[in-house]
């Protein structure tokens, strides 16, 4: 699970930094989404052998295909967040001579919160399944690799237990996600929500 919140971390980091460049420069869009294409084009399950001859037995293996696998949708979804700001918004900032940055923050940034929430409700349970594929090709302890074990020895209890474990995990992340939604994007609420709740 380390790995897992390890890769996650650095795919959404990635994500997000990526995603504000080519909100910035446009210019970088085209190549910038060529490659973020072909990383998301390219199957994951073949390029964890080559983590794991390059970067050995130890968690990077497991830190690098979650990022790959989290980093695409966090990208798609932010930097549509960023532009998804209202025209009438945009022209009262140009009228104002704001600059990018006070467009970025003040006007951008706070449209991409929901888009990158929607993100990681998505990527979040994925996060486990590339830590799982990482230890299923080679790793030598972890829940992929007790995974593995039971499928070679045909072993169904142990392989139904750990799939549970890995589908427990991936709806308590799902729920944390949903959790920092609520907590993050109060100002999204249902007035009536809020109410039946002061009157509860």
């Amino acid at each position: 699970l380390g790995e897992a919140r390890a890769g996650l971390l650095v795919g959404l980091s990635v994500g997000i930094l990526v995603a504000v460049t080519v909100t910035f420069w446009t210019q970088l869009e085209r190549g910038i989404l060529a490659l973020a294409i072909l990383v998301k084009a390219t199957p994951m399950i073949a390029v964890a052998p080559l983590l794991i001859i390059w970067f050995g037995f130890g968690p990077l293996p497991k830190v690098i295909m979650t990022a790959l696998i989290t980093f695409f949708p966090v990208l798609v979804n932010v930097a549509s967040g960023l532009r998804a700001v209202d025209s009438a918004l945009l022209d009262l900032f140009h009228s104002l001579n704001a600059s990018r940055w006070e467009l970025f923050r003040y006007a951008r940034w706070p449209a991409a919160w929901s888009y990158l929430f929607a993100a990681l409700k998505v990527v979040a349970p994925l996060a486990l399944v590339g830590a799982v594929v990482a230890e299923w090709t080679g790793a030598s302890s972890g829940l992929g690799r007790i995974m593995w074990l039971a499928y070679t020895n045909l072993n169904m209890p142990s392989l139904f237990a750990a799939i549970f474990c890995l589908a427990s995990m991936g709806i308590a992340l799902y729920t944390v996600t949903v959790a920092g939604e609520r907590w993050v994007l109060f100002w999204r609420r249902n007035p009536e929500d809020v109410g039946g709740s002061r009157g509860n």
